[in-house]
């Protein structure tokens, strides 16, 4: 066979990996370098604030997810198969397999402090638990289906004290209305039991899950070449992947590829609470919703605009400030120095 028809056939193949992929496709410039003393004013209905960035974590590989633990300490998980606790030496999970967006991505940690894990292995994705430091995992939920693309991840502790799960369609759409299959789903997993059991399903590829103090529970959610969602999750209903896309409270085309999520229910920045938090990986930034009193989005602030390139994840700090956690190293990035990095943001002095 002759060098372009090889060349011909590489590049099909890469063709069609890309337009099954979700709205965040094609390697992306990070924007400059990124000054610890990066500032930007927030607008609120109280008045404006202004905010202050600080590194707190450089020279990382992915990290795809950040927890607290019970006693306030920083945890996140690096894509290779690594997680830590913030200051400490990483600890390497075994048999994690990175492929693609696969490996190493979810973290959360329930009541009574057990960690969980959600990764990639050479067969499946799967949900594991930490009893204690240096136990061995016990297995939760494994058989979901694992693919180069659309492999889910993101956990959540709910107020009712269990653990939700979003996982992919793994590139295969027919999944996500499947009943016999757990990917494109939302899974509910009783922490005392280890139960698993579908909340919602119509799924493609859940970014980002987080609860509201009210117990609102609100996602992220990539689409296609089009219509990425902010989602309501109400248990038992139908997102309507693949038969529909951009049905969600907010929509947003042309796609922004939104990523982990976070509701403000602290004081420490003035006029927040309430908002919800997430962060973009196309558009490179993090983007704050507030709300009517009937649940609709009042309002859409974007900030820190292509300053600190990809933005994988967010969580609120029990003090209020507010972590990201950049994604310039995932493949579709341009790292710069420093990268990938975990930010703090905070009021200003």
């Amino acid at each position: 066979m002759g060098s372009s028809r090889v060349r011909a056939i590489v590049l099909a193949a890469v063709a069609v990996i890309a337009g099954a992929c979700s709205s965040d496709d094609g390697k992306e410039s990070s924007g400059g370098v990124v000054p610890s003393d990066t500032t930007v004013v927030t607008q609120t209905a109280q008045g404006s604030v202004k905010l202050a960035t600080s590194d707190v974590a450089t020279g990382l590989d992915t990290p795809w997810a950040m927890a607290f633990d019970k006693d306030g300490k920083l945890w996140f998980t690096e894509r290779p198969g690594r997680v830590r606790r913030l200051g400490d030496a990483p600890e390497t999970v075994p048999g994690v397999v990175e492929t693609g967006e696969s490996g190493l991505m979810g973290i959360a940690f329930d009541g009574i402090g057990r960690r969980y894990l959600w990764y990639t292995t050479a067969t499946d994705n799967r949900l594991v638990r930490y009893d204690a430091p240096g136990a061995a995992p016990t297995v939760l939920v494994s058989g979901v289906r694992k693919a180069v693309i659309h492999d889910g991840g993101r956990l959540a502790l709910g107020p009712d004290g269990a653990l939700y799960v979003g996982t992919g369609d793994a590139s295969e759409p027919e999944l996500a209305q499947d009943d016999g299959s757990l990917n494109g789903k939302v899974l509910r997993v009783d922490t005392a039991t280890g139960k698993a059991t579908v909340f919602t399903k119509g799924h493609r590829n859940v970014q980002g899950l987080c609860f509201a103090a009210s117990g609102r529970f609100l996602s992220t959610e990539h689409g296609p070449d089009r219509g990425d969602e902010v989602n309501d999750l109400q248990g038992g209903e139908n997102y309507g992947w693949p038969g529909t896309t951009g049905n969600g409270i907010k929509n947003w085309t042309p796609t922004i590829a939104p990523a982990g999520c976070a509701v403000y229910d602290a004081d420490l920045i003035p006029g927040w609470k309430g908002s919800m938090l997430f962060v973009t990986l196309k558009d490179k930034d993090l983007r704050r919703l507030t709300f009517n009193p009937d649940g609709s989005v009042a309002s859409e602030e974007v900030l820190f605009d292509k300053t600190f390139g990809r933005l994988r994840d967010v969580v609120v700090a029990p003090d209020g400030s507010v972590y990201v956690a950049t994604s310039n190293k995932d493949g579709r990035g341009d790292p710069l120095d420093g990268d990938d990095r975990i930010i703090r943001i905070a009021p200003a002095p």
